[in-house]
């Protein structure tokens, strides 16, 4: 399982020190929720979850809107 985080981490451009880093800081919480804190601490961008409310705001989608 370890090993999938990693892949994901570096197929997106991940430095590899903060990888380490990260798994070391979450090797007994590891969870896409976690990882993904720990970048965000860093600068990076999630990867692994959305924030649907922040993306709806950013594109200002309207569902009700039938015009």
């Amino acid at each position: 399982m370890v090993e999938s985080f990693i892949y994901e981490l570096r197929a997106n451009d991940i430095k590899e020190k903060d990888i380490k880093n990260i798994m070391e800081i979450v090797k007994n919480r590891l969870s896409e929720e976690n990882v993904d804190a720990e970048l965000v601490k860093l600068g990076y961008q999630k990867v692994f979850t959305v924030d649907y409310d922040s993306y709806d705001e950013f594109y200002n989608y309207d569902l009700d809107d039938e015009s």
